[in-house]
């Protein structure tokens, strides 16, 4: 008796879950029309609403022109949830992907049962994705692939909402960096956070960003959203890299080193302003939003702030501040190792060692003496920052091109993971 009823609760999600979703469910993404046939030529006035859920029977053997003529995507022969027939074309739906062209992490959210309420509300969540091609070329082999892939939340009523995880076209690619269920407003509910990065096919900087999703009256809506990618004079990676995030009991707490002009700096002390492409200011800054249960989204607790940055001398015999950048530069003080630290400014110069060009950089700072001067970056320990750690292998050995400059810590922190929620896990 008790191996049946253990039996009976490992297939209840996949059966309630066949009741929900057929073999090949597909959802709107947005507004789509339904057509007698596979064309534009006839008009239709049968609309159905962004997350509506159909059931694909057929679909065309080719991709077709879209009205614009940008893309092409195949036609979709579908059962709509009134139980109409009809045909809908394919950029405005995501298809319920084979579990086996699924790869990584998000496998394990594909068709789950999800307990996302302390009060024993379920939704499903299934992947599903659009597929088709920019139209440049008239040789359709030379047209380059379009897809993008959606993790998408249905609840009993047959509703879906969806999000968007990655996707790739002739612009540039965007993958999934991570993806988790949580509640971190501590109301019973889980929130979703999908952390992204995307590459324009014009440019080799990281665009990562951070979103956050709630369910709320039946579907799920964004309450906060922030790119994290940190630049350099505008378009390489910063030393930095990106924001770090901390997300708490109703908080999310962003900080970051932001290298700017000196012209800008906003801190009360000298910059010893002298170059346009070798320098750029330092400052820290944060900002925290609070969840706003009145309003259901997160409303700014602290507005930006930003306040110099401190560290330490890092080298047992102490280390010289000079007067310039330069070895040869006259000895302003001798600072004594674990001497505190005001940096102001970051200044780097490219010279060449045994024939290869590298990339020395400094750290103009004020000292406890109160005098102001540079001093090698690698010799300085940042102090009381997230960034700490991540500077200090930046400095030393700093690449020639800011662009090679990566990292795989993480920069994006909870303070609970409920993936737990997802029936069946461990």
């Amino acid at each position: 008796m008790r191996f049946s009823i253990y039996i009976f609760l490992l297939i209840l999600p996949n059966y309630l879950l066949g009741q929900l979703l057929s073999p090949r469910s597909a959802t709107a993404l947005n507004k789509v029309v339904l057509y007698q046939d596979s064309s534009f030529f006839q008009h239709s006035s049968v609309i159905y609403e962004e997350g509506d859920l159909f059931e694909v029977l057929d679909e065309t053997r080719y991709e077709h022109e879209d009205a614009a003529q940008n893309q092409k995507f195949k036609w979709f022969y579908v059962r709509t949830p009134d139980n109409k027939e009809g045909w809908i074309y394919g950029d405005g739906l995501a298809v319920i992907q084979p579990i086996d062209e699924i790869q990584g992490t998000i496998k394990a959210y594909h068709q789950k049962e999800i307990a996302y309420s302390g009060k024993d509300e379920t939704i499903f969540s299934w992947i599903a994705s659009i597929e088709g091609k920019d139209n440049f070329h008239e040789e359709d082999h030379l047209n380059p692939l379009y897809k993008e892939q959606y993790l998408v939340l249905t609840s009993p009523l047959k509703k879906s909402a969806h999000i968007l995880l990655s996707g790739q076209s002739a612009m540039g690619i965007n993958t999934l960096h991570r993806l988790n269920f949580s509640d971190i407003n501590e109301d019973g509910v889980v929130e979703v956070i999908v952390e992204n990065s995307s590459i324009d096919k014009n440019s080799n900087l990281e665009g990562r960003s951070l979103e956050v999703y709630a369910f709320q009256a039946g579907t799920i809506a964004k309450v906060f959203e922030d790119r994290l990618t940190l630049t350099y004079q505008g378009n390489q990676p910063s030393p930095a890299l990106f924001k770090t995030v901390n997300i708490g009991e109703k908080t999310i707490r962003v900080a970051y080193i932001d290298y700017i002009s000196c012209e800008n700096y906003s801190c009360p002390f000298e910059t010893n302003q002298v170059s346009q492409t070798q320098e750029q200011c330092m400052e820290y800054v944060t900002y925290t939003q609070l969840w706003d249960e009145s309003v259901q989204n997160y409303q700014p607790l602290y507005e930006e702030s930003r306040s110099y940055l401190s560290g330490i001398v890092n080298d047992a015999n102490g280390y010289a501040l000079r007067r310039e950048p330069s070895y040869l530069g006259e000895v302003v003080e001798k600072i004594a190792n674990r001497a505190a630290l005001i940096i102001i400014k970051h200044y780097e110069k490219i010279i060449k060692r045994k024939g290869q060009k590298v990339v020395v950089p400094y750290l103009y700072v004020k000292t406890e003496q109160g005098n102001y001067g540079y001093i090698h970056a690698d010799k300085v320990q940042f102090v009381n920052l997230e960034h700490a750690d991540l500077l200090h292998t930046y400095y030393r050995n700093p690449p020639l091109l800011k662009s090679d400059w990566t990292s795989k810590d993480p920069f994006v922190f909870l303070k609970k993971d409920l993936d737990a929620l997802i029936t069946g896990s461990k």
